[in-house]
């Protein structure tokens, strides 16, 4: 039996080029965040059919079309999406394809109103039917902007002689649509803060080593937590979302020593041009009110990279006193993991082996 239904498709375009010419082990995280991100901001209680790569599949049963609501879905939608991307651009840590053009990609809807019916595929119920077929159809069109939403005259009600409106052929017949131009919104973004720029007073570590690998891949190295446990010593576990990308703000939580947990948040802070950075902060540090560490890597001739490691902190009163005992089991522990991470890339560690 058949039910009236709103078809809901958001697409992320510039998806295949964004995935061919990148990182793909990051691309793919970028993409996952995003597409969790739109289903994160569904409001209108659309059901998820298919996550079909680069878009979603969505429905809602419904007897009428409250066209309000939906482009207050498709508001909420947008903005949620730009303003990832906005702290991308901003935050990001990463240097890699993937994480400095992903501001580059764009979102566009295409909204569809009819009649399905529903296929069962072992446990899952899919909807079905010529109308499915449509909106699919319909993502491929001649609307000549990259960000929109476009609406069926099942939708929304327009004037056929409407500049914004497009009567198109395809395979089922021929339909008529218009389009929302979506640029406008990117107003609504929040206001996201730069990377700040804020070194404790007191330095406790200041080492130096040549790393034979390719400045990228020792900053992967470094800033991957799943590569983290293969050169730090002392440090038993970690937890962290395994499906995100690191950039300033992320958390994860360290377990030192079997024993004491330390919730570290990734930083940065202001280098030369030709380095990249990368830092974690803690506050869970005995006798310090703040504990940074930070990676600075610099290229070097014949694929080989300088890795600076600082080491900063704030104390609390009378923490001070205990400088020079924190100093020397930095020096001890960071020269061992330095060591252990030499050890590493010597032994031929490949990131496309251990992905």
């Amino acid at each position: 039996m058949s039910q009236k239904a709103i078809l809901f498709i958001p697409d992320i375009s510039g998806f295949t080029e964004f995935v061919h010419h990148t990182s793909i082990n990051h691309s793919r995280h970028i993409i996952s965040e995003l597409l969790e991100l739109l289903i994160d901001n569904n409001t209108i209680g659309l059901e998820l059919a298919e996550i079909e790569g680069d878009a979603l599949f969505l429905f809602k049963l419904q007897e009428s079309v409250d066209l309000s609501k939906i482009e207050q879905q498709i508001e909420q939608m947008y903005v949620a999406f730009h303003t990832h991307l906005k702290r991308y651009d901003l935050q990001r840590i990463c240097h890699c394809g993937a994480c400095s053009s992903a501001y580059n990609l764009k979102l566009k809807f295409v909204v569809h109103y009819g009649d399905i019916e529903f296929i069962q595929v072992k446990d899952s119920k899919k909807p079905y039917g010529s109308h499915v077929i449509q909106v699919h159809r319909l993502l491929k069109n001649e609307v000549p902007i990259d960000e929109y939403a476009l609406f069926t005259e099942t939708v929304k009600q327009f004037d056929k002689n409407s500049e914004k409106v497009i009567t198109a052929t395809y395979d089922f017949g021929e339909i008529s649509f218009t389009y929302n131009p979506l640029q406008t919104l990117k107003q609504k973004l929040p206001e996201i803060k730069p990377i700040p720029d804020d070194v404790p007073k007191h330095k406790l570590f200041d080492a130096t080593e040549i790393i034979n690998i390719p400045i990228n891949d020792l900053y992967e190295v470094i800033s991957n937590f799943d590569y983290r446990l293969l050169w730090t010593k002392g440090v038993d576990n970690m937890e962290y979302e395994k499906n995100k990308v690191n950039r300033v703000g992320e958390k994860h939580k360290c377990l030192f020593n079997k024993n004491d947990d330390v919730i570290q948040t990734t930083i940065s802070k202001k280098v030369k041009k030709n380095q990249l950075v990368y830092g974690e902060s803690t506050t869970d540090v005995p006798f310090t009110k703040r504990f940074n560490n930070y990676f600075v890597l610099e290229e070097l001739d014949d694929g080989k990279t300088q890795l600076n490691i600082e080491v900063f902190a704030d104390f609390k009163p009378f923490g001070i006193f205990m400088k020079p005992l924190l100093k020397s089991k930095l020096k001890q522990n960071i020269s061992e993991s330095i060591k252990e991470l030499v050890l590493l890339i010597d032994s031929g560690f490949s990131l496309n082996k251990s992905v």
